[in-house]
Parts: structure tokens; sequence; C-alpha cells
């Protein structure tokens, strides 16, 4: 268990950004620490963040980089493409470096082997080992990443709120798996891991905002889950789930079988928020030969649910009010630091204006911001911060998520 609990007499925060794109591993991780180091001036490394592109999901790229930043901890995770402030990566690594002011608190701590024990165990875990040490200080938000890829992802999220709180603010990433199956990695200090989930909770001196945004619009008319299970839909509106795809498209089940891929990014499933009118999307992982559907996340009995859709411009529209909600809940501090998780479904609806989505988010924050995130499987976070009036944290599909921090 990896435990961390400072407080720092420095003056203010700091943040350095390192990218690269070099090809070798080594120089990689030389270049991008160089880069993030050069971005702290005098200040001393406190904490970093790692995101790489799945090639460089190599115990020598961590084990170079603690040697490189010393015995700081270093949380992050590996993907198909990255976000540095230049745009996504399709190859390369991001390191951003902290170096924290007087009366900024943290605590950073992984769990592993989530197969062997419930997904909402192991959310409750982690959850206890975040708030050690932090009960007496103030609490502001979490960031979480997981890699696990069980029909249970989203009771992580309810088992850190059974310790953290239901309204604590959590902000975190699923990773996607790679095309071979095999998963893409979360980097605790200096291990790679699969099947596991690492974080970092925040307190004390610091002031954050976030939003969240998806642009897919409802089809149609209003239906019902009648029957499912998890993350598996079974009936909706007492026929098969499959029935709501057979309808719009005029496809049999074969065909929309050789279709699901496009199915999941430009028609997922929107759930109806009560209280809120937003949607949850759920992406179609699977038809099953029952007429079942397997959605990436859970989908709870009786939700009201319709079909969806979405576009380039709906998408871009998105991420800049996404990140506009970010900004104005700050009140006009200054940004220390932005943080990115977006969906993969995004990146492939946006094609070559992936790199436009970006710009947006830069274009609404600053210039000057450091920017870095990843993209996601699946993203978690409350839908906005506005006035600090959180609620309930979310597991979202297709969504971009933006974190802005400042003191």
């Amino acid at each position: 268990m990896t435990l961390y609990l400072k407080a720092f007499i420095i003056q203010t925060m700091h943040v350095g950004i390192g990218t690269s794109t070099e090809p070798d591993y080594i120089k990689a991780v030389k270049d991008a620490a160089g880069k993030a180091r050069a971005g702290l001036g005098a200040g001393n490394i406190d904490f970093g963040f790692l995101f790489t592109t799945a090639e460089f999901s190599h115990p020598l790229v961590l084990q170079t980089c603690a040697k490189l930043i010393g015995p700081v901890p270093l949380l992050g995770c590996s993907s198909t493409a990255v976000i540095s402030g230049l745009g996504p990566l399709k190859h390369g690594l991001v390191l951003i470096l902290f170096s924290l002011g007087a009366g900024i608190y943290f605590n950073a701590a992984c769990v592993r082997d989530i197969a062997v024990k419930s997904t909402l165990a192991a959310g409750e875990e982690l959850g206890e080992k975040l708030l050690y040490g932090c009960k007496n200080v103030r609490r502001n938000f979490s960031v979480i990443f997981s890699n696990t890829d069980t029909a249970e992802s989203s009771n992580l999220v309810k088992g850190l709120q059974e310790k953290l709180g239901k309204s604590f603010p959590l902000f975190g990433g699923s990773l996607p798996r790679k095309a071979d199956l095999r998963e893409n990695c979360v980097y605790s200090d200096a291990e790679t891991l699969n099947n596991a989930a690492c974080g970092v909770l925040w307190g004390g001196r610091l002031n954050f905002s976030l939003g969240v945004g998806h642009g897919w619009q409802p089809l149609g008319k209003p239906r019902y889950v009648t029957r499912c299970a998890l993350d598996t839909v079974n009936e909706i509106d007492g026929a098969p789930a499959i029935d709501l795809y057979k309808e719009y498209f005029g496809k049999e089940a074969a065909e929309l079988k050789k279709e699901q891929r496009h199915l999941s990014i430009y028609y997922p499933l929107g759930i109806a928020v009560s209280e809120r009118k937003e949607y949850l999307l759920r992406s179609v992982v699977a038809i099953k030969n029952d007429g079942s559907l397997l959605f990436r996340g859970e989908v709870p009995e009786g939700s009201m649910v319709r079909l969806m859709i979405s576009s380039k411009d709906s998408c871009l529209s998105s991420a800049r009010k996404a990140a506009q909600a970010a900004a104005d809940n700050l009140q006009g501090r200054k940004i220390k630091f932005a943080l990115i998780l977006d969906s993969l479904a995004r990146y492939t609806l946006l094609g070559r204006l992936a790199a436009q989505e970006i710009r947006v988010v830069r274009d609404v924050l600053g210039e000057d911001v450091p920017l870095a995130g990843i993209y996601t499987w699946a993203e978690e976070a409350p839908f906005s911060s506005l006035n600090y009036n959180l609620g309930e944290t979310y597991f979202h599909n297709n969504s971009i998520a933006v974190l802005a921090v400042a003191e």
C-alpha cells in the first residue's frame, strides 16, 4: 500500500508538462522529464501523472521515470492515444510534474487484482486507502484511473462513494482494451499494473471545477427498460432489447451484429437522469443471440431510455461547453492545470477533427494553461460543479470531462 500525506511550504503551485514522441523508450522519458522539470523552475517535484500510448506501457518506462524524478508518487495509465497541449498523440507520452504550494495535501493509493474481489469491494478498499491520514483536512476531490473489465465496472465508483461520500467529487477514467484484447496498464509509482485501480485524493488550499458533456441527442419516443441485470438489458418495453435497433434501422440481428462497433459509437443508448434534462450514454458492447444487449456500464431496470445520435459539430460544441463550465465555475481564479478525459468513441467519430476538439478546450481555458489527458473507455464524473454543488458521480460513455485546478 502506497500512502502519502504532505503539507508543503512553497509559495505557490507550479506545473510542468513534458511531451515526447521519440520512438526509443529511454529517450522519450528523458526528453519528457527534462521538459516537465524545466517548467517547475526552482520548485521541488512533489507528484506526477504519466500518460502513454500502449507501446510505452513498459516497466523500463516507469523505472526510468522514477530515477529521473526521484522518490515521489507517480500515477497514470496507457491508452490508444494521449492528449497533449498540441492535440492527440497516437504515439508518445506526456509527463506532468507538480510542485505544490503551502497548505496543499494529497494521498495516493492503488488496489490490485480486482478480478479476485468484487468491484464494489475494490472501490471501498481504494476509498479507505485514500482517506488514510486525510480525515482532519479539507478534502476536495479525487482523480482515479482503472482498467478492470468486469460486468460491474461502474461499481468501482459506488464503492469509492461508500467511503468518501456519495457527493464527494470523483474524476476518473476507465481504460480501453487494446485490439489484441490485452488490457492497457495502470501506473502506480514504478509499477505497471493490470486489473487494478489507482487514485489520488487532493485536499487543503485548492480550488477546482469541472465540466462534462457528450453532444448526443435523443431519437424517437421514450422507452422503458423492463428486464435487465447489471450491464445486460434483456427487454425494452417488454420486447427483446435488440428490437429497438431492428425497428430503427430496419435490419435483422445478424446484420446489426456486423455493425455493432458503428452502433456503439454513433447510436448509444441514452438513460434519462431524473431531476435533470440529461442523458447518460451507454455504448453497445455486444448483441447476444437471445436478443439482449450488453452495454458498457450498468443500466437500471425501470429507467427511461432513448436511442441517441451525434455529429462532429455537436461533439465539438459539447467540448466547448464542458471547458466553459470548468472555466466559469472558478470565477476568475487563475487555472494552474487542466486534465482532460476524452472518450475514444469521440476520437473515432471526430477523426481528423479530434485535434480541433482539444484546440477548442485550449481556446476556452487559455493558451498558457498547462493541459494534458488521455482517451478513455469510460469516464467518471459529476455532471457539473456549479457552486460546488456536485452531487453524485456518474459512470459516463462517449463523454469529454474537463477538470480545471486553481489555488
